[in-house]
């Protein structure tokens, strides 16, 4: 399924690092306004004429733009005092009046996707499923923001004495739930229905039997005129846990196509890659830390007067992170889910045949091929293709893939080391 943009959480990284610059411009509430719909709009209006003109359209190149203009106007304008000023009302929740910060930011990336999207103007409705979605996927990292938020507010109004440990029992709770209630937040971006193709029911059942996982429901998201060809998995309590595949995909693809295609998000279950993205998350959150102790604080006393140079160091953190490392081990998880579903269904030729028709990475120049597969979740078509030709051979390499890989294992055992080190560290 789609991903949800890394520079919309860039941008909250940065509106959660902010401090007011020492020697900030003053400017006047209508100055304010019009550089917030200046720096909003010229993003979305480049990228609509990169659209007209060209026919390479790099997104990500204005979503950066936009990221830039927004961090112009938090730190040169004091967005967030702008905000309070006039939302002065909302003092009691403080904390969640932050998240009307980010709106210029939201409102510019919504814009870009849309004025890039390749959707005849006649197709109105087809053009606001199209919009209706992408506002959807970008609220998705905005919710836990809020609920954090909320709590925050809430334990700020209780005695000083039993903050820490409310606001504690309350947060833990709160980064173990997105991974609970994942299957609601799918059902959030698309409408879903019940399978109603009793044969190929009966055989993804028969198949999950095989499997022997458990799980709740095999249900359909109906994407419509976007006509998206996917499945995935979400939830990682058993009886909470649904397999999800799109009507595109019962439309589009055979039925043997479509067993292997599921057979690989069975894959991502038997090797419990839902509760190994957990606790990736779960590494970031003591890896960021440890690297605010040993690199952040240091950084911010030598460079005292530039707070936005932290805000830097941190994104870059987020993004070397999960953009580099986190996509490294997923594509090996999606090798480990290939090889999965080749040996539950013994069909290779069809799960070969349904991941060339769902590949769009193959029409590109190898060279930019390379390159966007380093930030990408999945390996590129071709290089799973050669992957699965190779897995019958006697190779160590290739074989490693049908048991725990190490790479998760020092992951494994780094995350309690590095909780170790801050607790020494604060000693």
């Amino acid at each position: 399924m789609a991903h949800t943009s890394f520079v919309l959480i860039a941008g909250l990284i940065f509106l959660i690092r902010y401090e007011p610059p020492e020697t900030a411009a003053e400017f006047n509430n209508a100055q304010v306004a019009l550089w917030i719909c200046i720096l909003t709009t010229a993003p979305v209006f480049l990228a609509y004429l990169t659209k007209r003109l060209f026919t390479l359209r790099p997104m990500i190149v204005f979503e950066i733009l936009s990221l830039v203009g927004f961090v112009y106007i938090l730190y040169q304008m004091n967005l967030p005092g702008f905000i309070n000023k006039h939302l002065v009302f909302l003092e009691r929740v403080h904390h969640s009046r932050e998240i009307f910060s980010l709106i210029p930011l939201f409102v510019g990336l919504l814009g870009i996707r849309v004025v890039m999207q390749e959707i005849p103007l006649r197709k109105t409705k087809l053009r606001w499923e199209f919009l209706s979605f992408n506002f959807r996927l970008l609220l998705l990292p905005l919710i836990p923001l809020l609920a954090i938020n909320a709590v925050l507010d809430l334990t700020h109004l209780l005695p000083e004495t039993v903050q820490p440990f409310v606001g504690l029992g309350l947060l833990l709770p709160l980064l173990v739930l997105p991974f609970i209630i994942a299957p609601l937040m799918m059902q959030f971006l698309w409408k879903t229905v019940p399978l109603t193709n009793t044969v190929l029911k009966q055989k993804l059942q028969l198949l999950t039997e095989r499997s022997g996982i458990k799980y709740r429901d095999i249900t359909v998201c109906q994407t419509r005129g976007l006509a998206i060809a996917n499945a995935a998995v979400a939830g990682i309590i058993p009886r909470n846990r649904k397999i999800f595949i799109t009507d595109a995909l019962l439309r589009n693809f055979t039925d043997e196509q479509i067993e292997t295609i599921v057979a690989h998000e069975i894959g991502h279950i038997r090797h419990r890659h839902l509760l190994i993205s957990g606790c990736l998350v779960f590494g970031y959150l003591i890896s960021s830390v440890l690297f605010y102790q040993l690199v952040g604080e240091p950084l911010n006393s030598l460079l005292t007067g530039y707070p936005i140079i932290l805000s830097i160091v941190s994104v870059l953190f987020f993004v070397l992170y999960f953009k580099v490392f986190f996509n490294y081990l997923s594509r090996r998880f999606e090798h480990q889910a290939d090889l999965y579903a080749i040996d539950l269904t013994n069909n290779p030729e069809a799960f070969k045949s349904a991941l060339e028709s769902l590949g769009f990475l193959r029409t590109l120049p190898k060279p930019i091929r390379f390159i966007l597969e380093i930030f990408n979740t999945h390996p590129s078509i071709d290089r799973r293709i050669k992957f699965l030709d190779r897995s019958t051979e006697e190779n160590s390499h290739i074989q490693r893939y049908r048991k725990c890989l190490l790479e998760v294992k020092v992951l494994l055992a780094l995350i309690p080391i590095f909780g170790i080190l801050i607790f020494l560290i604060n000693w």
